[in-house]
């Protein structure tokens, strides 16, 4: 039969020809027209060592041969994060030194979208969670279906965004604010959405909250997500797209991180929050103001990302993160301890 007009379809584009590259998680296709498309297909779409082993040769291949990369599939999410069992079992190891080193790939490796050469265009559908959602952030341009649900959820499991979206939340949220102005107000807002694991409850209010940027696409139509993304990764190709360089982040420093704090204790004494609860607050709190500095300043991506990593293996080494870890692979439901 006759391919709809407007319509890319996986499972036509599977019968017509063999992947680029392919292992058990992912695997990269040539849509035609010089772009490329790595599509996940683990279970759930979560992200495993596979998908980041793909995603890394993806990149690869699109530096050498193609014009544009789409990041999309056709499963009944975009991605609903990092792969737990995967993240329990290097903690379980206890290998401080290799769970450290993974973190710092994986977080390298997210990063690292936004410094391809070539465009990189994320086809959100259903849930773009956790490591979901920062690869979007990453992303040079997102197409996400209006029915997307879009958010930073690690702290339901004891730990805290840490492959750069607190780095980029925090940017986009003070962006074009100085050191004389307070930006208190704008990370308490970033901090109660990702502190509470708050997720869009669609692709217009992942806009409102920042989530996707202003420039970002809608698509109405889910059968034509992957054939617009494809188009707009065309057309930023055409126009001569360049990387942008990262910009020095705002941040608040002790006294922002003191409003955050107070936040926490009244979110505790209103039975809203548990002790440890309070616990990854203080964790996540620490990365927004950014760290022990005496008052607002500019910092680089790098310091930032420092600060994700220690927050996060912290995190790993508490063992109430452990067991929400483990409840909610069991139940499928979050542990409040």
């Amino acid at each position: 039969m006759p391919q709809k007009s407007g319509v890319l379809e996986l499972s036509r584009l599977r019968l017509q020809k063999a992947p680029v590259k392919s292992n058990a998680g992912a695997s990269l296709w040539d849509l035609g027209d010089g772009v490329a498309l790595l599509e996940f297909h683990s279970k759930a779409n979560t992200l495993d060592s596979d998908v980041f082993e793909m995603l890394a040769a993806s990149l690869d291949e699109v530096e050498s041969r193609f014009e544009a990369l789409v990041i999309g599939n056709q499963g009944a999410n975009f991605s609903v994060g990092a792969n737990l069992q995967m993240i329990l079992g290097l903690i379980a190891g206890g290998d401080w030194q290799e769970l450290e080193a993974a973190v710092a790939r994986v977080q390298g490796l997210i990063v690292s979208l936004e410094a391809c050469s070539k465009p990189v265009v994320a086809a959100v559908h259903g849930q773009a969670l956790g490591g979901g959602c920062e690869i979007l952030l990453r992303s040079s341009h997102v197409q996400a279906a209006a029915e997307s649900y879009i958010g930073l959820v690690e702290v339901g499991v004891g730990l805290i965004p840490a492959a750069g979206g607190c780095t980029e939340m925090m940017r986009r949220a003070t962006a074009g604010l100085d050191e004389g102005d307070d930006v208190t107000k704008q990370t308490l807002h970033l901090f109660e959405r990702i502190g509470m694991a708050k997720v869009a409850s669609s692709a217009e209010e992942a806009q409102q909250w920042g989530f996707l940027r202003p420039a970002d696409d809608i698509t109405m139509n889910r059968d034509r997500l992957l054939a617009e993304a494809k188009k707009a990764a065309l057309a930023l190709a055409l126009a001569g797209y360049e990387p942008k360089e990262p910009q020095p982040i705002l941040v608040g420093g002790r006294g922002v991180r003191a409003a955050l704090d107070l936040r926490l204790w009244m979110m505790r004494q209103a039975m809203w929050a548990s002790d440890y609860d309070v616990t990854v607050g203080k964790r996540l709190a620490n990365v927004l103001s950014g760290g022990d500095l005496t008052q607002p300043s500019f910092v680089s991506q790098e310091y930032m990302l420092g600060l994700e990593r220690e927050a996060f293996l912290g995190l790993c080494g508490e063992q109430k993160t452990r067991e929400r870890i483990e409840h909610l692979l069991k139940t499928g439901k979050p542990l409040r301890n």
